[in-house]
């Protein structure tokens, strides 16, 4: 999986995981599904948003085109 299709995956997951913890804030069966679709949003941010050349954690926000630690191009 690439950067930008685990970070796109991330936000998805996570924007959904709020949305449904948000409406079913009554019904814990709800709360307990957002939380885990936004559990999953952070599953896929380690897992996946590394730069593809060191290794290292990109973080959790926005990267810019170059890896701060390699200075390599993140694709």
């Amino acid at each position: 999986m690439t950067f930008k299709t685990a970070q796109k995956l991330r936000d998805a997951l996570l924007w959904a995981g709020v949305i449904i913890a948000i409406l079913g804030y009554s019904n814990v069966v709800m709360l307990i599904i957002g939380i885990l679709f936004a559990f999953s949003g952070l599953m896929i941010t380690r897992l996946f948003n590394k730069c593809p050349h060191c290794g290292k954690q990109l973080g959790t926000t926005k990267a810019g085109e170059h890896c701060r630690f390699c200075g390599k191009r993140i694709d």
